[in-house]
C-alpha cells in the first residue's frame, strides 16, 4: 500500500511529519540542521519538499520511523543519503573535495 506523507513546519529546522499507510496513521519529528542544507548545495532548497523526500527514502529502507529523527544522524550512518536526497530534489551531483 501506498505511504501518504504530510509535512507540518514547527520551525526553521524542526518538522512535523505525518505518515499515513491505509488505516495506520504515524507521527514524527524531523529535524533539520544548517548544516544538513549546506551540505545538500542546493540554493533556495523547499524544506517541506527536503523534509518529504528524506522521509520518503527512509521508508523505502526501513518498515516504520522513530517518533524523532535528525537528517544529519541519517547523513552520518548513511553514505548515499546526500545524493539521493539531491537527486530528488533535481540538484546536481556534487564532486568529492580532494
Amino acid at each position: 500500500m501506498s505511504q501518504a506523507v504530510r509535512v507540518l513546519d514547527i520551525d526553521d529546522h524542526r518538522f512535523a511529519v505525518e505518515i499515513r499507510d491505509g488505516d495506520l496513521t504515524t507521527h514524527h519529528q524531523v529535524l533539520v540542521p544548517d548544516s544538513l542544507l549546506h551540505d545538500l548545495v542546493i540554493p533556495g532548497i523547499d524544506r517541506d519538499r527536503l523534509v518529504t523526500e528524506a522521509v520518503k527514502y527512509l521508508l523505502e529502507r526501513a518498515a516504520a520511523l522513530p517518533a524523532e529523527v535528525d537528517l544529519v544522524e541519517v547523513e552520518q550512518a548513511d553514505p548515499r543519503f546526500l545524493e539521493e536526497l539531491r537527486v530528488r530534489l533535481g540538484g546536481r551531483p556534487v564532486q568529492p573535495e580532494i
